[in-house]
């Protein structure tokens, strides 16, 4: 799933901003330019796991000079809903902050509620011009019942499978580790920062999935994790104009892990 440099500096975000449909007012408001101008991408996600805990994570990547790059220095990070918060999400992995209900109690999971994800970006390095301004998402929590099932096992080591879900509407966010805790395959990798769109691109709704042949490398133990989620992204209203084209917010439950053993 890597994107090279190359490829961003060789035009490929410019073309996949001309694919992506208007709203906001339409592609030539004002609204909608910032958003296609704004070198500041975030992606905000809530996400209920199938033990009852709450996850909440924003990552922030620069795409300032179409030099992809976490975004550390961001200000006051924070997610909120009804009358709690706002939470504060503080730092975790580079270019990424995250709290879960273990830590902060607050923070619940209630459906049909708004989730607000909040920041702040002086660093004009990262924000281009849209330093100092205030970036913001919201995004409704779903409640639909969730599960999911493996419809064809993998048969050997380096077999394909196919996964599928419930609500088929739903996309899913389908993660795989091996026995020792490894990712061998995820629909949403956020472990490093190219983005010209290719991350949401491999989140796909309508209830199933391929798995390929490097999802089960070796014979083993394997641990599947789906998410069926709601998506706002591109010119979505839900979305501050001074957040790139290419952010997003993600929402929803979990099912419970299952686990299978490939021969």
């Amino acid at each position: 799933m890597n994107v090279s440099r190359i490829a961003l500096k060789g035009g490929a975000l410019v073309a996949a901003f001309a694919l992506l449909p208007g709203a906001k007012g339409g592609c030539g408001s004002k609204e909608a330019n910032e958003t296609l101008a704004s070198p500041v991408q975030g992606i905000g996600m809530i996400i209920e796991r199938a033990d009852g805990t709450v996850g909440a994570r924003l990552v922030v990547i620069s795409t300032n000079d179409r030099d992809t790059r976490f975004a550390d220095a961001v200000d006051d990070p924070t997610v909120r809903s009804g009358e709690v918060g706002p939470i504060a999400l503080p730092a975790a992995d580079a270019g990424q902050f995250a709290i879960d209900s273990s830590r902060e109690p607050s923070l619940r999971y209630v459906a049909g509620d708004t989730y607000q994800f909040r920041f702040g970006l002086d660093d004009g390095g990262l924000a281009g011009d849209f330093a100092g301004r205030e970036f913001v998402g919201v995004v409704d929590a779903p409640d639909d019942a969730v599960s999911f099932q493996v419809t064809e096992a993998p048969a050997f080591a380096g077999d394909t499978a196919e996964l599928s879900w419930a609500p088929a509407a739903r996309f899913g966010l389908v993660t795989v580790r091996d026995a020792s805790g490894a990712v061998t395959y995820t629909t949403f990798d956020l472990t490093h920062p190219e983005f010209d769109g290719s991350k949401w691109g491999r989140l796909k709704a309508g209830g199933k999935i391929q798995l390929s042949v490097d999802t089960f490398p070796t014979a083993g133990t394997y641990t599947l994790s789906v998410c069926p989620v709601v998506k706002v992204s591109d010119f979505d209203k839900s979305l501050s104009a001074s957040l790139g084209v290419l952010s997003g917010l993600l929402a929803g439950r979990c099912a419970p892990d299952q686990t299978l053993e490939v021969p």
